[in-house]
């Protein structure tokens, strides 16, 4: 029985994570106070941002450099203003050891700050600790080989579909948004920029033919002296929107990915009195997007001989496909108390805000997230000698997001984004915090199929004397292929007694003549 089998590679269009590891660094420097700035006399905020500027992969081993940027705001000794600040970068460069990584995986790398202290040591010196959170895996694209066509005398097949999901080549791109704003007339002219803070909020991304729009706003806060030594705080959100070249993405693209800020710049300039009242914004946008779409794709799922006898070669892979993605935006507000510890309110001067994802889990039709939102508000205080304060507070929140279908066990992946964040004093005492989060959330779960790999065709046995005639009574889950397969003939060849209105689904107590027997 000779046999022409077709064979293929079949891009399962997922990825494995195939090896993955996590460690801590500990990281430790000093901060000199620049010439240019007065002794150091409290600090009121430190803040650090991990850059990794390159990452090198081999066998079982990951290496990476780059800098923890820091960021210093602080009282003075016999300062004219009432706070400095400085930035300092320390130099990174570590590696970790990840059994199973290899060389030509595609591997992504994340380092966070999870502890940064920043203690004076003298009038010109700070010292730094940090403890930094990296993790770092490596995924391999699943491929395997399947059976999609036999061609020959004497084999009977039964195709079948398989649905799955199938990736577009990744999108990665940078853009530059370049805006230059002006502040309001109340606002006094700005002398030296202390802090700033530039964040992606309400970010839109969209599937379109070989292209995707992303478009969202740039929330930009800032801290600045005047030219008289005074506080001004000035926020503002600036709209943007682009395009983004993606051949093969079409409008029912789903995308997920993110959207970050690379770069952020902002620089003063003067308007048309000579006054500076303006900001030259300069920032680079990355994204880093994946697109899926449902296929189907036609498989061999099962074959054989009536006058022969064949042995099959199958393969249960399983998959994972998307049950739901969602996005909603949801509000917190929280009623803030000073401790006895801490000086009276006198007015809010500036505050920064971020959320972190605490566990994310599955329910039926839902999808729920614990959180934290973390807050430093900077603020006047009762007292000639400590005119600023600062307070911390960690806020824990839990949300739920509607998505029908989605089961107990699913897999969740959550982004959490800071959209917007107020605070309004209500007393010496107490004030009432605002936040504006928004929630992503793509479920998945896994699914199976089992697939022909090979067949193999096996000497032919002498016939064994059968009936020329059959009457079979038909059992739960019984189809005609089965029935034909069971008896080694054709399905042409079965003749029902009483009506079926549906070959490919009989019911139990129809009894199926099965005539023309082969052998």
């Amino acid at each position: 029985m000779p046999l022409t089998l077709a064979k293929e590679t079949m891009d399962m269009n997922w990825k494995d994570t195939a090896a993955s590891g996590s460690s801590q660094i500990l990281l430790e420097g000093d901060m000199i106070v620049p010439d240019s700035k007065p002794d150091l006399q409290e600090i009121l905020r430190c803040q650090g941002n991990v850059k990794i500027r390159e990452k090198r992969v081999t066998d079982d081993r990951i290496s990476f450099s780059g800098d923890l940027e820091i960021s210093v705001l602080y009282r003075a000794k016999n300062g004219e203003r009432p706070l400095y600040a400085m930035q300092a970068s320390l130099p990174l460069e570590d590696f970790l050891h990840i059994d199973g990584l290899e060389k030509d995986m595609e591997t992504s790398l994340d380092a966070v700050p999870e502890h940064l202290d920043c203690q004076i040591i003298n009038d010109r010196k700070i010292g730094v600790k940090a403890v930094l959170g990296v993790t770092a895996t490596g995924e391999r694209q699943n491929h395997t080989e399947i059976l999609s066509g036999i061609s020959g005398e004497g084999i009977e097949c039964l195709q079948g579909i398989l649905r799955m999901e199938q990736n577009t080549a990744p999108l990665k791109d940078r853009f530059t948004v370049k805006e230059e704003i002006t502040l309001p007339s109340a606002k006094p002219e700005i002398a030296d920029v202390l802090w700033q803070t530039i964040d992606l909020t309400e970010q839109d991304i969209r599937a379109m033919d070989d292209k995707v729009m992303v478009r969202g706003n740039l929330r930009i806060c800032m801290l600045y002296c005047d030219t008289e030594g005074n506080l001004g705080n000035f926020c503002e959100k600036i709209p943007f929107s682009g395009y983004l070249e993606g051949e093969g993405i079409e409008p029912k693209t789903e995308l997920t990915g993110t959207l970050q800020i690379e770069d952020a710049k902002l620089t003063p300039t003067v308007d048309e009195d000579g006054e500076a009242r303006q900001l030259a914004v300069d920032v680079a946008v990355s994204a880093a997007l994946q697109g899926r779409e449902t296929v189907e794709r036609e498989i061999l799922q099962d074959a054989y001989a009536p006058a022969g006898t064949v042995t099959l070669e199958k393969e249960t892979v399983t998959y994972p496909v998307t049950v739901g993605s969602g996005k909603n935006q949801f509000s917190l507000k929280e009623r803030i108390h000073l401790e006895e510890s801490e000086k009276p309110l006198l007015r809010a001067e500036e505050i920064w805000g971020e959320v972190r994802l605490s566990e994310a889990r599955t329910a039926t039709d839902a999808v729920e997230a614990d959180g934290v939102l973390t807050v430093s508000l900077l603020y006047h205080c009762e007292n000639d000698e400590t005119p600023l304060c600062m307070l911390e507070r960690g806020i824990p929140f839990g949300q739920m997001m509607e998505l029908r279908g989605v089961a107990e066990g699913d897999a969740a992946a959550v982004q959490l984004r800071l959209d917007d964040l107020d605070f309004q004093m209500l007393s010496e005492q107490e004030g009432e915090l605002r936040a504006a989060v928004t929630m992503e959330a793509v479920v998945l779960r896994d699914e199976t199929a089992e697939i022909v790999k090979d067949i193999t065709p096996e000497e032919e046995a002498a016939p064994s004397p059968m009936a020329g005639a059959v009457i079979y009574m038909v059992q739960p889950g019984d189809t005609l292929w089965k029935i034909a397969k069971r008896y080694r003939t054709t399905v042409e060849n079965i003749l029902a007694v009483n009506e079926i209105e549906n070959p490919d689904l009989i019911y139990p107590g129809q009894k199926l003549l099965i005539i023309k027997q082969i052998h």
